[in-house]
């Protein structure tokens, strides 16, 4: 009898020890392909994926880029660059890392097949791969790219035998990277990985178990109640809930600019840059990031973050000036103020929130903006073609994975394939800082991008966009750059 409650005592202090080293982590979305290595970079589906995969390089907490799955990397011609990769990194099932990996990630993502893959449209200049030797391998651009090094962080490398033997569709349910963890199991509702022990950047815990909770009050109640210790993409209105059940509220930084984009390309009042400056003069940016988002946050006047290469200090505020911002309308042609349409899509009840804010500070100048409300999954559907019903949609200005401005700008301009704003006048400086290899002259150039952008007003920019964490007591350290977990550094206290 004295054995048997022992063993009961031992077994049961075991499964606790085992709950302890398992991270808990709600998120509003789980990636739709699966543990797809090239569906996208992007959140939400990064905040999976970046527990299996890891690219050839990335960037630390000071936003320098580091070596990853590559330890160094130099151009040997305009269009081609050459990295070597880490030695002695294997990946989950065994098989060693090699140029392979390189070569079959870029001969998927260059073929037919892939162009479903989202990573194709952020990654749009890959040509070809070809392997050097067992470690060394080049890559060809289909034009200059002086940055190309920062753009690879984006680039996520899947074991290319099992990518080939499987083939995508069985692979993505198999994920096979060389990250901290390794997959045992993903469902719709729920990813269960185990720590891979062999792996290069190895995890401080044992198990990760990653569960859908798509709404905010949900993720919110489920880290308040102990069923999960991390909660993602939070508000701040949960910090009061969340302290007095012992858990943390943390915010990071995000290399994105948020605001409301104005489609500036069917005519009406949004064509009119004096009509887009007022509304950027009638709203209290302040008051949304000291009420409303805690202060854990800056208020915006470019499309560059500060985290952001490109982003521009000398750029000014806008004021907040209601007299001004109706002078401006009634210059324009509206002094009787004009009506709009926002469609947008909200990740947390903060975000309502802002938007009432902004209905109510437009009003006082006349502007009457009507909120329509839309889901996430119609919004990308929507932004894909620009669909839009409305007049503006809500819009993050991001510059990552390449914590680049020049991403951000690239996407709300002539670039895109289908545009909702263009001012043709920018093109050739849009060029230049595109094929500029001098960093200081590269630099340069996106801050007065930036500049004219400000003075353009193409969108309401808000404010700098963060991203809010709720953190369960157990939870000895967490961190996430620009929607990148750092998986390998998360520790459960027992």
């Amino acid at each position: 009898m004295k054995k048997s409650f022992v063993l009961c005592f031992a077994l049961m202090a075991f499964a606790t020890a085992a709950r302890a080293q398992t991270a808990r982590i709600g998120v509003e979305a789980l990636p739709p392909s699966f543990g797809s290595p090239f569906r996208t970079s992007l959140s939400p589906t990064i905040y999976s994926t970046a527990a299996v995969y890891d690219a050839l390089t990335r960037f630390d907490d000071d936003v320098v880029l580091q070596p990853a799955l590559a330890i160094k990397w130099e151009s040997i011609n305009p269009l081609t660059w050459r990295f070597h990769l880490r030695p002695g990194v294997i990946f989950s099932n065994g098989a060693p890392l090699t140029s392979d990996a390189v070569v079959n990630a870029i001969e998927y993502l260059t073929s037919p097949e892939a162009t479903r893959e989202g990573l194709t449209r952020e990654i749009t200049i890959l040509k070809s791969a070809k392997a050097v030797d067992a470690l060394t391998v080049d890559i060809v651009t289909t034009e200059p790219v002086p940055f190309f090094p920062r753009i690879v962080t984006a680039l996520a490398l899947p074991e290319p035998n099992a990518w080939r033997t499987l083939g995508r569709e069985v692979f993505v349910k198999q994920p096979v990277g060389t990250g901290p963890f390794k997959v045992d199991a993903i469902t719709e509702n729920k990813w269960k990985l185990s720590k891979f022990d062999a792996s290069w950047r190895p995890a401080k815990i044992k198990a990760v178990e990653i569960l859908l909770l798509p709404d905010t009050t949900s993720r919110v109640q489920a880290l308040e109640a102990g069923q999960i210790d991390i909660a993602l993409t939070i508000g701040p209105d949960n910090i009061g809930t969340l302290e007095q059940s012992g858990a943390r509220f943390a915010s990071f930084p995000v290399a994105s600019v948020y605001g409301l984009s104005f489609i500036t390309t069917r005519g009406g009042p949004f064509a009119n840059s004096k009509v887009r400056r007022a509304i950027n003069m009638a709203v209290d940016r302040d008051r949304i990031v000291n009420t409303l988002l805690a202060g854990r946050t800056v208020a915006a006047n470019q499309p560059a973050a500060r985290i952001a290469f490109g982003y521009n200090p000398n750029i000014p505020q806008y004021p907040y000036d209601p007299a001004a911002a109706k002078k401006l309308l009634s210059e324009a042609g509206y002094p009787q103020g004009l009506k709009f349409v926002l469609e947008a899509t909200t990740a947390s009840t903060s975000d309502a929130s802002v938007f009432q804010q902004v209905q109510s500070d437009l009003r006082e100048i006349g502007v009457l903006m009507d909120i329509k409300s839309i889901t996430f999954p119609l919004y990308l559907s929507k932004l894909a073609k620009v669909e839009f019903t409305g007049d503006a949609f809500s819009i993050g200005w991001a510059s990552w994975p390449s914590i680049d401005s020049f991403r951000a700008l690239q996407i709300h301009s002539c670039l895109r394939p289908v545009y909702w704003f263009c001012e043709p006048s920018l093109a050739p400086k849009m060029l230049a800082a595109l094929t500029e290899w001098d960093e200081k002259k590269a630099l340069k150039l996106r801050q007065e991008i930036g500049q004219a952008y400000h003075d353009l007003a193409p969108a309401l920019f808000l404010y700098e966009q963060p991203l809010f964490v709720g953190l369960g007591a157990k939870v000895k350290s967490f961190s996430i750059f620009s929607s990148v977990i750092a998986y390998d550094k998360i520790e459960i206290s027992q």
